[in-house]
């Protein structure tokens, strides 16, 4: 029978480990596997497994890492007592009925950045226009960033928080670097405006070009929205502009429940989950009378007869 170390553990498929724990994915795509967090109570599902790095994230925590960096938080236990869960064979466990584990434990296999350079990867321009975001827009706030995970190099685009750490994106791959913190872009402003991502960010730039009007504080995880209490309370007006769904709204409550008075300012993108969703509608809707128009002259020239 074999018998699983760190090394051989760190190997086992998560989304395997969480199958035989009756933990079922909420949604799929590509390599991305998204759940209900096995941490906390949650009813939108923000914990993702990327199969191609072996790797998890929970967004609302702000942390990740390897199978056994979810092991000992999913059972509060030490790395020794979860191996020998595995070789134990004990897997049926009652994860949701848990607290969250208060820990101060990183993962073992972080996000290390390894270089940091201006944003000009072909694949990472077109991963922003993908999303409907001009990479001249982005080239301002944004960094390309070399990073390892386990060993292993990879790329992104990068986003600076106020502590040094970035959020990461690319076309399969949305993690962060320690350490996880909200970004603060400010300057003279008496308007703060508050969002959840860099995108979402990127996208108003690009809407309504209000970059010299209003300050922005991006929260880059709604779990991170109190960092931001004492930022936003120096400023006469707040408008938020969060996500409409469970996150979007809890992250309103924090802010409300710690005495910040704010305007919501999501409705310019009423019927859609957030800024970038409406901008690459948007987008989209921008291009049909073009083809329309285009339709007339191909008929003209004899094309489809």
């Amino acid at each position: 029978m074999t018998r699983y170390n760190c090394k051989t553990a760190k190997e086992l498929p998560i989304i395997d480990y969480l199958e035989q724990c009756d933990i079922q994915p909420q949604r799929i795509k590509g390599h991305n596997y998204w759940y209900l967090s096995p941490l906390r109570e949650e009813k939108t599902a923000s914990f993702k497994v990327n199969t191609k790095l072996n790797a998890w994230m929970d967004f609302g925590e702000g942390i990740g890492g390897n199978l056994i960096d979810l092991g000992i938080r999913m059972h509060h236990c030490s790395v020794e007592e979860f191996l020998e869960r595995l070789n134990n064979g004990n897997h049926d466990f009652s994860f949701r009925q848990q607290t969250p584990l208060k820990s101060d434990l990183q993962p073992e296999n972080p996000v290390i950045i390894t270089g940091v350079k201006a944003l000009g990867h072909p694949a990472l321009v077109t991963y922003l226009e993908s999303r409907g975001i001009d990479p001249a827009v982005a080239d301002r706030y944004c960094k390309e960033v070399d990073f390892t995970i386990g060993g292993k190099p990879y790329f992104a685009i990068g986003f600076a928080n106020r502590s040094g750490g970035y959020e990461l994106r690319n076309n399969w791959f949305k993690g962060a670097s320690s350490p996880k913190d909200i970004t603060v872009i400010d300057g003279v402003h008496k308007a703060a405006i508050v969002l959840e991502g860099f995108t979402d960010f990127l996208s108003l730039l690009q809407l309504k070009g209000v970059q010299s009007q209003s300050d922005f504080i991006i929260l880059n995880s709604v779990a991170l929205a109190e960092k931001a209490v004492p930022i936003l309370k120096s400023y006469p007006k707040v408008f938020l502009m969060l996500n409409h769904d469970n996150a979007g709204i809890a992250a309103m409550e924090k802010l409300q429940a710690a005495g910040i008075s704010f305007t919501d300012a999501s409705g310019f993108y009423k019927g859609f989950n957030d800024i970038n969703e409406y901008l690459a509608s948007q987008k989209q809707a921008s291009l049909q009378p073009q083809i329309r128009r285009k339709a007339p002259e191909e008929r003209s020239r004899g094309i489809g007869r």
